[in-house]
């Protein structure tokens, strides 16, 4: 008797043993898993401030693109050039694994889409005539310009030869140039055809058709081709070849060109030597996080339109 009970006592304690070790193993388990959970979200926190640091500085340093591009412009604006886009050089060190770029572009060397409208958003001007010049410059059905009227004009009754046009219309201005991407019949292709030669003006309280102005020293063949219907390719081109010898200061200067007397005074759109009205991107990247700000202004450095990514 004496033996087997000694045999229970040391089956018992073999279990008892194997128990305790089972619930230390558990604990341990659920020790290093509370642990690595704890130590991961340690991570992610530290990750989230360190993206957060450097979005912030991104977007710090992309201002100061802002602010350097500004004084080009004040400079630039007293000169007549040819160039419709310049990247500007950046020769502050900002540290390491960062970059600032920044580029600029002549918005008065394009068509402003919201011109194409008198003020009241009604009646039509000479820039929706320019438009559907330029749409058929670049082998794109002209209607599209009457859709795009449709979407900015406050009535509801579609222009003629295209139906659906006033489908979920906006009807007022455009605000950014995607908008155009929600009108039917501009698709992706459509819209990287024409984005190189329009803009939006944003802010609307001075603008009307005759004081948006195609600046006929910096506007791209396309554009030119669009100031009137007689305003043949080979005309533009002339336009370009003479204005890369020595810009054009004047309409007497401009009349000069083969071609140009008898169009000068009958264009389509009016005309200026010096641009207003600009473009500027500044793109700052700082450890991988990158802050894009967008904005359009005048030589005045009056902000017409401010967007920050």
């Amino acid at each position: 008797m004496k033996g087997r009970g000694q045999t229970e006592d040391k089956k018992i304690r073999r279990w008892e043993d194997g128990s305790a070790l089972i619930i230390t193993v558990l604990i341990v388990t659920i020790l290093v898993a509370l642990v690595v959970e704890f130590a991961y979200e340690v991570y992610i926190d530290t990750s989230s401030l360190s993206n957060w640091a450097n979005a912030q500085k991104a977007s710090l340093i992309a201002k100061s693109g802002q602010t350097l591009s500004a004084k080009y412009l004040e400079e630039a604006s007293k000169n007549y050039n040819t160039e419709n886009e310049v990247e500007l050089p950046v020769e502050r060190d900002f540290g390491p694994d960062t970059k600032l770029t920044i580029k600029i572009e002549d918005a008065d060397a394009k068509i402003n889409i919201n011109s194409i409208l008198i003020e009241n958003l009604k009646g039509e001007t000479l820039h929706l005539t320019a438009l559907q010049k330029l749409f058929e410059s670049l082998n794109i059905n002209p209607k599209l310009a009457l859709a795009i009227a449709d979407w900015i004009d406050t009535n509801s009754e579609p222009r003629e030869g295209f139906s659906g046009s006033e489908d979920n219309a906006k009807n007022t201005y455009l605000s950014t140039l995607d908008e155009l991407k929600l009108i039917k019949g501009i698709d992706k292709d459509v819209f990287k055809k024409i984005s190189p030669y329009i803009t939006v003006h944003e802010d609307r309280t001075r603008v009307n058709h005759f004081d948006t102005l195609i600046n006929i020293n910096t506007a791209k063949l396309p554009v030119l081709m669009s100031l009137h219907k007689d305003m043949t390719e080979a005309l533009a081109q002339r336009i370009i070849d003479y204005r890369e010898t020595s810009p054009i200061e004047t309409k007497g200067q401009l009349s000069n060109i083969n071609g140009m007397k008898e169009l000068v005074a009958v264009l389509y759109l009016p005309i200026s030597f010096k641009s207003s009205n600009f473009r500027i991107t500044a793109r700052a990247t700082v450890n991988e996080i990158t802050r894009i700000i967008e904005s359009d202004v005048d030589t005045s450095m009056r902000i017409q339109f401010w967007r920050e990514e």
